[in-house]
């Protein structure tokens, strides 16, 4: 009987683990704004609402402290990539309005960022919320939560394994950052391009007139104007890159099953 309960126990623990680092991490839930108790109290009732299928999966560690801590290490593992894959696709966008921002010669321009608590570009900042606002009409989070649901029968508590071919992936995921946030910014910075590219045949053909205080507000316009229009683009990418990360961590945990 003290055995069971151990095992019950245990399984509850671990499971708690991986539910509320995965948790802190995820967007959203995981910003710093986002009292502590209420991560906790969320990732308890999903462990609570999965604990059947993640005690009918467990593979019991053996007694001692070393076994507990190395297999709670493992889920703290395993929470730490299910979240850091969820937030890559809103990085992007971050990162392309980040390099809008200096092209359209606002960068300085700060806000508060709630999900790191510092300080961002403004423009960066919007991009990161319209990516927030895909993220919740199309139900990512609703297909990370029942993933994260999904792989206590698919990954057992104790039981994952981490080869290095998780870091390469990982790694590959990772770059596709670059790859997304070129192609959200890409359209707009060839637009102020172009607007830079008029202004210098301007001010060389006429000497006189203030090229910059023309451009300043001509920039700044055409950027925002560019924005609005390439919005379309801009939700297609991101749910496309939505997909893409998803199926990486499928990827990713295809490869902590232990055979």
């Amino acid at each position: 009987m003290y055995g069971l309960e151990y095992q019950q126990f245990e399984a509850l623990l671990l499971g708690f683990l991986r539910c509320v680092t995965a948790v802190a991490i995820m967007p959203v839930l995981g910003y710093q704004t986002v009292p502590p108790q209420v991560k906790a109290a969320f990732a308890l009732l999903m462990t609570v609402a999965i604990a059947p299928i993640a005690m009918q999966h467990s593979v019991s560690a053996p007694p001692g402290a070393m076994s507990l801590a190395a297999a709670a290490i493992s889920e703290v593992a395993v929470g730490v990539i299910f979240g850091l894959v969820t937030i890559l696709v809103l990085v992007s966008a971050q990162l392309a309005g980040a390099v809008l921002g200096r092209q359209m010669g606002i960068g300085i321009a700060r806000v508060i960022d709630p999900s790191s608590g510092g300080q961002t570009s403004l423009i960066a900042q919007m991009e990161y919320m319209f990516a927030l606002i895909i993220f919740v009409i199309l139900d990512v989070h609703h297909r990370f939560l029942e993933a994260l649901g999904s792989s206590f029968a698919y990954i057992p508590l104790g039981s994952a394994v981490f080869p290095g071919d998780i870091a390469m992936s990982y790694g590959r995921l990772t770059a596709l950052i670059f790859v997304v946030g070129v192609k959200l910014a890409a359209p707009v910075m060839a637009m102020l391009f172009l607007i830079q590219t008029s202004l210098g045949f301007m001010a060389r053909v006429m000497p006189r007139m203030n090229v910059f205080l023309i451009g300043f507000p001509l920039k700044i316009g055409i950027g925002l104007l560019g924005i609005a229009i390439t919005l379309p683009m801009f939700i297609y990418i991101i749910a496309n890159s939505f997909d893409l990360f998803m199926n990486g961590l499928g990827e990713i945990l295809e490869m902590m099953v232990r055979l």
